[in-house]
């Protein structure tokens, strides 16, 4: 490597750092309001999470419910 490379990823990594570091959750400095907030947070995305997943799931078992009068209407339909 060229030594402006190896300088310049250097100052790219403190920069970085600095920018990771500032976070006072990270540090566990946490007030009652940041934690609520963070508490919050999670749960509106597990319940969005949940929503969707049971969407999927109801289609699934749609699609299966379809496919099974589809085949009984086909079978009755062959005889």
């Amino acid at each position: 490597m060229k030594p402006r490379t190896i300088i310049l990823f250097i100052a790219l990594i403190a920069v970085v750092s600095s920018v990771a570091m500032s976070c006072p959750v990270c540090y566990g400095e946490t007030d009652v309001h940041t934690a609520s907030a963070v508490n919050a947070a999670i749960y509106s995305l597990l319940l969005v999470t949940g929503v969707v997943l049971s969407f999927f799931v109801s289609l699934i078992l749609q699609l299966r419910k379809r496919m099974k009068m589809a085949s009984t209407n086909n079978e009755n339909n062959i005889e």
